[in-house]
């Protein structure tokens, strides 16, 4: 039976990721991959799939402790076409970060992780909680200077 407080960090994760789709939703490929500012910002893509290679690290590799193959720096410049096509990678990494997380028990929760320094398992889901969330606002935000770019040119 699945712990109560890992049912509620499933929830958490679920509804963030809801969230950060739903941010993305009806955006073409231009609004997907366009910076505020080349050179120094992000695209709504790039964080999103930032996002995921995130939740990678800690729970299917730190938490899970499975190998996984990640660049992230290349998380940065990932390009994408359309939602959908991410929808899909979420769907992959929702799948396999539930079945890492269901097989926890409370003892595992205080178990210290190494790598990259010490931390819980419990700090490293909320950490993904966390990371998530702050990203939604980046993409948020970015969402919004990309709609209103041409009313206010002298502003951004």
């Amino acid at each position: 039976m699945m712990l109560a407080e890992i049912a509620g960090y499933i929830a958490s994760l679920r509804e963030a990721r809801a969230q950060m789709l739903l941010a993305l939703d009806t955006l073409n490929a231009d609004a997907l991959n366009w910076h505020p500012l080349p050179e120094e910002t992000n695209s709504v893509y790039a964080l999103a799939f930032h996002s995921l290679g995130a939740e990678r690290r800690w729970i299917h590799e730190i938490v899970g402790q499975r190998k996984i193959e990640r660049d992230r720096a290349a998380e940065f410049r990932a390009r994408g076409d359309d939602v959908p096509g991410l929808r899909a990678l979420f769907d992959v990494v929702t799948r396999d970060s539930e079945e890492i997380l269901a097989r926890i028990a409370e003892s595992d929760l205080e178990a210290v992780r190494p790598e990259p320094k010490p931390h819980t398992v419990r700090w490293c889901i909320l950490h993904v909680i966390e990371h998530y969330n702050e990203h939604l606002g980046q993409i948020r935000l970015t969402r919004q200077l990309w709609e209103n770019r041409h009313a206010r040119v002298n502003e951004i």
